[in-house]
């Protein structure tokens, strides 16, 4: 008795999960068969064996197990049959709202299966005239929480006569608003990234530090100029004994040759010499514009405030400074 009692439920089990996923494979362009493809040999079979305990607790109306076991499955790996087994166990254990937010999800994930969109309207039909129906857009990407809960999906039924709390978290920041609504209104709502903070103020200490690397620098540029100019007699004194044969044993330099060698150390510390004055020169400017623009009074920073910022960069073809504000 007892194994007549359960052959039957074992039957009906086995024969539910094969024509589901019979149907998955029949439906297999219209179901995202890519997604199912991509995913992993282990998210695979523990989908299949979430599944199979979606399908066991269906069957023994236990309908809110069944419906946590159907959305794993769907997380693992996406399928339409998974969905929409989801959503019909939510909707047979009385959580309305859930089920028609998974099954607004699933047309619009397949539009094509023609079976999950008439499942899915039947259950937002239902339900639409007694909630208030959401459609949020960001600007750019961001993932959606609504009064704590993370959503996958930007189209969403919430209860009517409550304020609902609506945040996107966009990479540079969050955005938020509140939503309340009638039965049966739709709102539509456009959350865009927030700009992102401006620019810390520049600090006195940046000023100072400049300066300090200006007088440094200015005064190896002095050093330099002096060194350079000190061989100017001694390289005029050579070139004029350049053409006199001089005594020259063999090892000691003809005064053309020492004449060649003061003209090229004077070249090269002449060299020098300018490299110096251009790194000092835009040095100096560089501190110059921290000086006028260094937050001396920790004036404010807020967006709104008038303000001019510097910005300074160096290319191949020598230094630039620019400028930017708000006035």
């Amino acid at each position: 008795m007892e194994t007549t009692a359960r052959y039957p439920c074992w039957v009906a089990l086995t024969a539910l999960t094969v024509s589901l996923f019979v149907g998955v494979g029949a439906r297999a362009q219209d179901t995202g068969q890519g997604r199912v493809e991509q995913a992993s040999v282990e998210d695979r079979a523990k989908a299949a064996e979430a599944y199979d305990e979606g399908t066991a607790a269906y069957l023994a109306q236990d309908y809110d197990l069944a419906a946590h076991w159907f959305e794993r499955a769907y997380r693992l790996v996406p399928t339409s049959a998974a969905l929409l087994q989801a959503v019909r166990a939510y909707h047979k254990a009385g959580e309305s709202i859930r089920a028609a937010n998974l099954a607004l999800e699933l047309r619009n994930s397949y539009p094509n299966d023609e079976r999950a969109r008439a499942a899915s309207d039947a259950v937002i039909e239902s339900v639409k005239a007694e909630n208030v129906l959401v459609d949020v857009r960001c600007d750019e990407q961001c993932t959606i929480e609504v009064d704590g809960t993370v959503l996958r999906h930007p189209v969403f039924f919430t209860t009517p006569d409550v304020e609902h709390s609506i945040k996107a978290a966009f990479a540079s920041g969050e955005t938020s608003t509140f939503v309340k609504g009638s039965p049966g209104d739709s709102e539509d709502l456009t959350l865009r990234a927030p700009v992102p903070p401006p620019p810390p103020p520049i600090p006195r200490s940046a000023f100072f530090s400049s300066l300090g690397a200006t007088v440094a620098l200015g005064a190896v540029t002095v050093w330099s100029g002096i060194d350079a100019n000190k061989g100017v007699s001694a390289y005029e004194s050579a070139a004029r004994s350049a053409s006199s044969p001089g005594i020259n044993d063999g090892d000691s330099p003809t005064p053309a040759e020492q004449a060649q060698a003061l003209l090229e150390d004077g070249q090269s510390a002449e060299r020098r010499t300018n490299i110096l004055i251009g790194v000092t020169a835009a040095m100096a400017a560089t501190t110059a514009v921290l000086g006028v623009f260094t937050n001396w009074k920790g004036e404010s920073r807020e967006r709104a405030s008038k303000r001019v910022e510097p910005s300074i960069g160096v290319t191949k073809r020598g230094g630039a400074v620019a400028l930017k504000g708000r006035f």
